[in-house]
């Protein structure tokens, strides 16, 4: 059953639910024959009831991915097979692709509903369907199978252990949970040469009480374990899962990479496993010990810390090894740590920041452990600052553990990995670290002396004259010198953003200093620019999951209504309406523990979480909100706009600026846009080669390099310069040749019209705006605008 069978039977429930459904036996015959069910008027009378509860409860519970299907196609390509079963076969949509795919003769279907099997037996003829425990039909079952295939109940229970005979007559006694027992269970009863496909959950590989660990009394080999998207079952379930490929033999090391949405990376990825190579990245494919593994994460983390050892110069070392002592927090007012001069507090729950002094802690003290260090080994505040930057605040997260709240416990806290050169490099970089504090707290002293000056302004008006003094003399404070660092400091971090905004940025520089009016207009339209390429960002994230997209669909769509706003006719207000919203479902995720975080990295093909952190940070909404609130403010102002207001208009724009570079930080020096001009499969990876659009240069740079998954050529991509995933961003904003020249020009999404798109682009002035049809823009907002 593909995904548009199934999305329509449950709008056929939800219909029936709510008493608006096709109630009359014809009109649901005929509904239902649209489906390609094999149903006449007479079995309806029962179907409505039927269809109610197969939804409702655990039958049809599970949509299967869209991605699952031609998986499971490549790995059988080939595979003649004369039995194939499901043991957990829902609606049949799993087994209809693996009979397919093997031309079997037999089709055996289990389920524990008859719901499903009702349902089931018009949606896959020829199946022989049998209801009731798949332990209990498994036992009863005579014959071998050649393909098993199955997405297995996630945290089901069973209540009792079960006993599995292995190929020498042995019984072995295994206990765990319902999945795992029918993945034994079920690959016991492979022919020799059969080959078992299923679809579990992560524990699977973590618990020490996994049915993994007695595989090899079973006689049974994972080959293959093969991610699938972080959330691929959301919203019925939110965990990670895995495809794993069985086989009746016995191995000890196994094919491990990530799925992805994008089909000719799955197919590079089952050809890598066929080919027994590994891939150019982790994604593509690694070969790994069965018994050490517990999940992709802990594997990227390590070649993190083997190209972190190359920037250092030097191993990491575990925390026990500069610590003198490790004191747990606990309860109680009378609790407190012993006195040490040279010691770190580390939060053991949440991501607040590691510090070196009791004053400075910001939760209970049972919620902190001190570690003091050795003064022979390294400086606290240097140990401090180490786990406190990205690399540190990843590695204490997947230290965590926890069923319910993530925390750090004793061992992990030993286990810690950090880096800690000597003692001389430690001492220059805190002494660098210093000065850095030193200029800021000059800055900030800066800023409060101009802010106590506009509250003295605005108390009175006998406060001119004396302002004015006061400001003269703070301005012969800052020297020319300084003005013009600062100014080129802005011009180097705005050849650090993607092309689409720094060419805005560049038309706003070159524009006539005094020109004051056109200036302030070349920043609102920076702001606007801003606000939709964010907004296109946060998008294309979370609609690359449309299980994940749709939990927000109708909430958008609500917030724009509410707002008079709308997708078809996208506004600087859209835009923010976005940011605002999809940026606190991000924050939201990065907050929610080692689950969320993960979607979040795996939604935004960003596994530092650099990315998502920044887009979603209240700061930027902020900027966003503010900006936007001015340009409507100063549209409806009449009148000539003159000189001296267009000039404040263009500080109070420029104070905004400063403060979105303050916001953003340097994430674009690691974050790039880029189209690939070729991809290709070449040795098990995709060889790219990308154009860098960053900056506002008119030159096309070039760069080869090999990626994770495939490129498409007519698309624009967001990729972490260090990671070989992309980010594929919806066709809402364009970049290429312009029409009458070589120079580049950028496009931003602005509405849909009677025949077509209409794209603006806010830096080119030879053509700036493009109506065509732009079929993928025009279905792009039909598919955000469905609720």
């Amino acid at each position: 059953m593909n995904k548009d069978v199934f999305n329509e039977l449950r709008k056929i429930r939800n219909e029936l639910k709510h008493g608006v459904g096709p109630r009359n036996p014809a009109d649901l015959a005929k509904r239902l024959s649209d489906l390609g069910m094999a149903v006449t008027a007479s079995d309806v009378p029962g179907l409505p009831e039927t269809i109610l509860r197969a939804f409702s409860g655990s039958a049809g519970l599970y949509q299967v991915p869209p991605l699952l299907p031609p998986v499971l196609e490549k790995l059988l390509e080939g595979r003649e097979a004369r039995a194939v079963l499901d043991p957990c076969a829902g609606l049949g949509a799993v087994l209809a692709t693996v009979r397919n795919a093997t031309g079997a003769q037999e089709a055996l279907a289990f389920t524990i509903s008859a719901d499903e099997a009702t349902l089931g037996k018009r949606l896959l003829g020829n199946a022989q369907w049998e209801i009731g425990d798949p332990i209990r039909l498994l036992n009863s079952l005579t014959t071998e199978v050649d393909v098993v295939a199955s997405v297995l109940p996630f945290g089901a229970k069973h209540s009792s252990p079960i006993s599995v005979a292995t190929a020498t007559g042995e019984r072995v006694e295994l206990q765990g949970d319902l999945g795992s027992l029918v993945l034994a269970a079920t690959s016991a009863r492979l022919a020799p040469e059969g080959v078992g496909l299923f679809v579990i959950g992560s524990s699977f590989f973590s618990s020490e009480r996994s049915v993994l660990r007695r595989f090899d009394r079973l006689g049974l080999a994972i080959e293959a374990a093969l991610a699938l998207p972080f959330g691929a079952f959301a919203p019925y379930a939110s965990i990670q899962t895995y495809l794993v490929v069985v086989r009746r033999r016995v191995g000890s090391r196994m094919f491990v990479a990530q799925l992805s949405n994008e089909l000719r990376t799955n197919l590079q990825i089952i050809d890598n496993f066929k080919q027994g190579r590994e891939g150019a990245a982790l994604e593509l494919g690694r070969y790994v010990l069965v018994q050490t593994f517990v999940g992709l994460s802990p594997i990227r983390l390590e070649e993190r810390f083997a190209a972190a050892e190359r920037e250092f110069g030097a191993p990491a070392i575990r925390l026990k090894e500069v610590a003198t002592s490790i004191t747990l927090g606990r309860f109680g007012d009378g609790f407190k740590f012993p006195e040490h001069d040279n010691a770190i507090y580390i939060p053991l729950i949440g991501n607040s920041d590691v510090v070196d002094s009791v004053e400075d802690r910001s939760l209970k003290p049972q919620n902190y452990a001190q570690v003091a260090i050795d003064p022979e080994r390294s400086n606290a505040r240097f140990v401090a600052r180490f786990l406190n930057n990205e690399f540190g605040r990843e590695i204490r997260e997947l230290s965590k553990s926890g069923s319910t709240i993530l925390k750090l416990n004793r061992r992990a806290l030993e286990d810690l990995r950090v880096f800690v050169p000597d003692l001389q490099n430690q001492k220059a970089m805190l002494g660098v670290e210093a000065r850095l504090t030193a200029e800021q707290n000059t800055v900030l002293g800066l800023q409060n002396e101009i802010a106590e000056l506009r509250r003295r302004l605005w108390l009175s008006p006998r406060n001119v004259a004396d302002v004015e003094r006061r400001i003269l003399t703070l301005s012969s404070r800052l020297s020319g010198n300084l003005r013009r660092q600062s100014a080129e400091r802005l011009d180097l971090w705005s050849e650090s953003l993607p092309f689409p905004l720094a060419s805005i940025i560049r038309a706003w520089q070159a524009t006539p200093s005094q020109d004051f009016r056109a200036q302030h207009e070349h920043l609102l339209h920076f702001f606007e620019a801003t606000a939709a390429f964010v907004s296109v960002v946060l998008l294309s994230a979370f609609s690359s999951r449309d299980a994940v997209f749709d939990a927000h669909r109708e909430k958008l769509a609500e917030a724009l209504r509410g707002g008079n706003l709308s997708f078809e006719r996208a506004s600087f207000g859209t835009w923010k309406l976005v940011v605002e919203y999809l940026g606190k479902q991000a924050r939201t995720l990065l907050i929610g523990g080692a689950d969320g975080r993960a979607l979040c990295a795996d939604l935004f093909a960003d596994p530092s979480l650099a990315l998502p952190e920044v887009l979603c940070r209240k700061e930027l909404a902020e900027v966003v909100a503010r900006t936007n609130k001015m340009r409507n403010d100063w549209k409806g102002h009449g009148g000539v706009l003159g000189q001296e207001e267009a000039k404040l208009r263009n500080e109070q724009l420029l104070g905004e600026l400063q403060r979105l570079r303050e916001g953003v930080a340097d994430i674009w020096a690691d974050v790039q846009l880029i189209p690939a001009l070729h991809c290709r499969p070449r040795r098990g990876r995709f060889e790219t080669e990308g154009a860098l659009l960053m900056g506002s240069t008119r030159e096309v740079l070039k760069e080869n390099r090999p990626m994770a998954m495939f490129l498409d050529v007519e698309r624009l991509y967001l990729t972490h310069r260090d990671v070989g995933n992309a980010l594929l961003l919806l066709p809402l904003v364009r970049v290429g040749p312009s029409p009458s020249s070589a120079m580049n020009a950028c496009y931003f999404f602005n509405r849909l019209e009677r025949d077509g798109a209409r794209f603006v682009s806010y830096h080119f002035t030879d053509m700036p705006e493009m109506n065509e049809p732009f079929e993928d823009a025009t279905e792009t907002i039909k598919f955000l605008s469905s609720t």
